[in-house]
């Protein structure tokens, strides 16, 4: 982990995790793979093995990486020259620039060249691009590895067998030195000589120095391509984690309201059937008012008034049987409604004579409360009794 890499921005599309490569040229050429997790602003090493083998890489490295190459060996030559003039011309002599790939160091007045011929490491990165690997950057020689200077701390440092000389945080000098194999320590990790230069090129490529020059349009294809990969890539986990969030928001949506549907479903049937009885029992009030009203029962002089009047009239020869108060007009039968007469009184009795029950009709039809009497029928029965009937008609 890499705790001293601070307040540097990194861009929203970064990869996690890169394989960084350190190809040592020869007759058969030597594999150094490094890949490096990158979580926020800490760098850790997560594997690191060396092969001879192409196809191990093939086995051990994913396509879907970023790969970033470093050149070392046979073939790069490495140069300490003055920033001043023409110094290609000391490296170069009369060969072509275009035929290089030239990696610059620039420290106060001096550089530190290193150079390689495109004919010698074009084919590395053409292999890579045949197996689906996309190259995003890279590095030649040890003088990468000045780029660890700030985060080590040391005076020296050596890059795969060079030891690089600093004063005042610049590189001043490089000796060959094959024999020291120094181990390096930044935060949590330890890297040795050989992973200086491999360590450095990641940094170089993610937090690029000013101080480092070379030519990479050529793997701005490359790099184009990883970069829309990786949008794709993260538009696609977006997109997924939309859908499956609108889905999982539009089924807890659909639950939350077809709860709420059954819950209101339930409380109009409720409502439905609350009303239903309410009708039911304002029909059957109605109903039973309309009889109450018919019957005469609310009129506030009633049974007990008219009866108190009667009573006091009747004469002494004169006797009451039977009086019904609003009589129905016809016999009940089933399923038919009851029609009553309304103000209306029926009286049956007896009587010693015709005389005695004409004077209690002309008394009564002095009351204010009757509109009407009538003798309905008059008889003398098998006890000889004369019998009566009167109808007396309320105001």
């Amino acid at each position: 982990m890499l705790d001293t890499i601070k307040n540097i921005s990194s861009t929203f599309f970064q990869e996690k995790k890169y394989a960084v490569i350190g190809i040592i040229l020869g007759d058969i050429p030597t594999y150094n793979v490094l890949i490096i997790d990158k979580k926020s602003e800490d760098i850790a090493i997560n594997t690191f093995f060396s092969t001879q083998d192409f196809e191990v890489i093939k086995a051990k490295v994913n396509t879907s990486l970023p790969v970033l190459i470093n050149f070392f060996g046979k073939g790069v030559i490495n140069k300490k020259v003055s920033s001043q003039g023409n110094y290609l011309k000391e490296v170069l002599f009369n060969a072509s620039v275009d035929d290089f790939y030239i990696y610059e160091l620039t420290q106060l007045d001096q550089k530190f060249i290193s150079i390689a011929r495109k004919a010698v490491i074009q084919p590395y990165f053409d292999n890579f691009k045949a197996d689906r690997y996309l190259i995003v950057d890279y590095s030649i020689g040890p003088f990468v590895g000045a780029i660890l200077q700030n985060l080590v701390s040391e005076p020296t440092i050596t890059s795969y067998d060079y030891e690089l000389v600093f004063e005042q945080e610049s590189v001043v000098d490089y000796t060959k030195d094959e024999k020291n194999n120094v181990t390096y320590t930044m935060g949590e990790e330890q890297i040795d000589t050989i992973q200086v230069p491999l360590f450095s090129t990641l940094i170089q490529y993610l937090y690029p120095s000013d101080n480092l020059e070379y030519t990479k349009d050529f793997l701005g294809h490359s790099k184009q391509e990883h970069s829309l990969k990786k949008i794709v890539n993260t538009v696609g986990i977006f997109l997924g984690i939309f859908f499956l969030s609108t889905l999982l928001i539009s089924y807890f949506l659909l639950t939350y309201y077809n709860d709420k549907y059954v819950a209101y479903e339930s409380q109009l049937y409720n409502l439905n059937d609350t009303y239903s009885q309410v009708k039911k029992l304002e029909e059957e009030k109605q109903n039973k008012t309309k009889i109450i009203n018919e019957s005469g029962i609310l009129n506030q002089n009633f049974l007990s008034f008219y009866m108190y009047r009667m009573a006091s009239s009747v004469p002494n020869k004169v006797s009451l049987d039977i009086v019904r108060v609003n009589p129905t007009l016809k016999k009940v039968k089933n399923f038919e409604k009851i029609e009553f007469e309304t103000n209306a009184i029926i009286i049956l009795g007896s009587a010693d004579s015709s005389t005695s029950i004409n004077n209690w009709v002309k008394q009564l039809k002095k009351e204010d409360w009757v509109a009407k009497i009538e003798i309905l029928d008059f008889s003398t029965s098998r006890e000889r009794k004369n019998e009566f009937t009167l109808k007396i008609m309320v105001k």
